[in-house]
């Protein structure tokens, strides 16, 4: 009997280990935010509205994916290899929205399609009110913007 329960355990362990020390907008220390500027320098009065990572046991300090009241971002680092990606909203042409929360091994995200051809993924691996409150704020905040700078929004 003993043994049936140790599998079980183990996997809930696994599991568990996997989302210990998550960074999100609300918890993200002085020293984490250091970080992140350094490899997205953010702009006096920019505020992270939305994080997420998907770096696994590494978290933030692999990947990271966020939005600001004046961007959309996500950077991955693997190896001293970096990937940045990062786009005001006045030089994005649209977005669009990947639903993948059912899947077990794909992270839903949002395809941001930018004037400067900067275009890349922005992924949000997390349950549906979280990954539909990343895909509002984005939404939100690019219609904001369109309006402030007197566009029209269709």
């Amino acid at each position: 009997m003993k043994g049936k329960l140790i599998i079980p355990i183990l996997i809930l362990l696994i599991l568990h280990s996997c989302t210990f020390g998550e960074r999100n907008e609300n918890n993200l220390s002085e020293a984490d935010l250091k970080f992140i500027n350094q490899i997205i320098p953010l702009e006096e009065g920019e505020n992270i509205q939305l994080f997420e990572t998907n770096g696994g046991l590494k978290g933030f300090k692999t990947s990271g994916n966020f939005i600001t009241n004046k961007r959309l971002a996500s950077y991955w680092i693997d190896n001293n290899k970096k990937e940045t990606y990062s786009v005001m909203y006045s030089h994005i042409d649209s977005l669009s929205f990947t639903d993948r929360i059912k899947d077990l091994t794909y992270a839903s995200y949002i395809q941001v399609y930018a004037s400067n051809n900067n275009d890349f993924k922005l992924y949000i691996d997390a349950d549906s009110a979280r990954t539909y409150a990343f895909f509002n704020k984005a939404l939100e905040n690019l219609k904001n913007k369109k309006i402030d700078n007197g566009l029209k929004i269709q």
